[in-house]
């Protein structure tokens, strides 16, 4: 649901993470022996995961113009738990480092706009050019 409401957006907007009713951070590296077990796509959960803490942080700079991440988000980048998405870790980080940002500065919408089109339209595109035959 939260690639839906980034769609609805054309890109990160405010709550798009609203249908989320899990803690992202417990999957954003989650392992197995087959990435498609029990009718999980966990590429997709780890990604959407990934996402939805972005989608958390660019939230609070919307909310203040002053990106913010939970403790346990923090720590999160700290240890490389999103070292799967090094450009969804490299904004979070910039964002975070950044202090206040005004609305004016269009630099955290420009810099989630490549990582929106990677991910969520990328995932759409695939579904739309899969073929069950």
């Amino acid at each position: 649901m939260t690639y839906v409401e980034l769609t609805n957006y054309s890109g990160f907007g405010h709550s798009a993470d609203i249908h989320v009713r899990f803690d992202p951070l417990k999957f954003i590296d989650a392992e197995t022996d087959n990435d498609r077990v029990f009718y999980v796509d966990m590429d997709l959960l780890r990604t959407g995961s990934a996402i939805v803490v972005l989608c958390a942080v660019f939230d609070t700079w919307l909310e203040g113009e002053h990106a913010r991440a939970t403790p346990a988000q923090k720590l999160a980048l700290e240890n490389g738990r999103f070292g799967r998405f090094p450009d969804i870790e490299t904004t979070l980080k910039e964002a975070l480092a950044r202090g206040a940002m005004r609305w004016e500065d269009s630099w955290f919408d420009d810099a989630v706009q490549p990582i929106y089109r990677t991910y969520v339209l990328g995932y759409f595109r695939r579904l739309a050019e899969s073929d069950r035959a």
